[in-house]
């Protein structure tokens, strides 16, 4: 059915009239938009009516295209400019869960090893866990200097001996809980409490990215789970949301969400040549069964 529309000339436009509401539910196409496929007035009225026109005309705004002025303006998610010239170019972050202690690595504390064995007191309540607190211990490992700085660091990350003069070690953190979630929270977001965004998203939206087209903060988590908090640690919070971390899953099938269509969401016509899908088969109803 199509509907005229006046128009000031001598001709008339026409315009295709919207597909009919589907009688089965929004889930369930009508048949002439099944997998025989559509025709080229109902694509064009499903590109344009849709949401694919607010995408055009989103593209279309961003490039300058629809104003007057055809001077491209830049996007949002461009780098902005700085008061000095950046120097890096990426940030690596690696939280590992559950590692060894700092005092054990490179943070070497030798009034630990003067008071090793004798009973701890600080003199005030201290939370801990399981059996309380025990009596200070030294440091498992040796201690060894390093460097040009002389960087004491244990036998067990001897190997970064070669390069601790390019590595930069900040003992001043300090922590106001001993419970793992909300010191998972401290260490990404810089707050205890849940809805702050994460370090990479305020890098994200205080930097901008190269590629509005991809992402600037990734994630690659451990196969073997998240750490406490889950993907509230890389989270945009109150941040647009563009800016919170993209979890990548390498080694499966989709290894970004949504990166690829759904395989039972396919509605292509079959190509020539191809035999068609078979449907999955299913048990017969206990009626319907045949008798022996």
């Amino acid at each position: 059915m199509n509907r005229p529309i006046p128009s000031p000339g001598t001709a008339n436009l026409v315009m295709p009239a919207p597909p009919p509401a589907s009688p089965c539910g929004a889930g369930i196409l009508p048949a002439r938009f099944s997998r025989a496929g559509v025709t080229r007035r109902e694509f064009l009225w499903r590109s344009g009516g849709g949401l694919g026109g607010i995408a055009l005309a989103r593209l279309l705004g961003s490039d300058r295209l629809l104003a007057s002025d055809p001077t491209p303006q830049p996007s949002p998610s461009a780098l902005p400019a700085t008061h000095h010239p950046p120097r890096a170019k990426r940030v690596i972050q690696l939280f590992m869960a559950g590692a060894a202690s700092h005092l054990d690595l490179f943070d070497y504390k030798p009034e630990l090893v003067k008071r090793d064995g004798q009973p701890s007191d600080f003199g005030e309540p201290i939370e801990a866990f399981q059996d309380g607190l025990g009596p200070w211990l030294k440091p498992i490992w040796e201690f060894r200097p390093y460097g040009q700085s002389g960087k004491l660091l244990s036998e067990v990350v001897a190997d970064l001996g070669a390069v601790v003069d390019d590595l930069a070690f900040i003992h001043n953190m300090v922590g106001k809980t001993g419970i793992h979630s909300q010191a998972t929270y401290l260490q990404a977001t810089g707050f205890q409490l849940p809805g702050f965004p994460g370090m990479g998203a305020w890098v994200s939206y205080g930097l901008g990215s190269l590629n509005e087209n991809l992402p600037a903060f990734v994630v690659l988590p451990d196969h073997r789970g998240f750490a406490s908090n889950g993907p509230k640690n890389w989270d945009a919070a109150f941040l647009p949301p563009q800016h919170a971390g993209t979890t990548i899953y390498p080694g499966r099938e989709n290894p970004i969400h949504d990166l690829f269509p759904d395989r039972r969401g396919d509605l292509s016509p079959p190509q020539r040549g191809r035999r068609p899908r078979t449907p999955a088969r299913t048990q017969p109803h206990p009626r319907q069964r045949p008798r022996r």
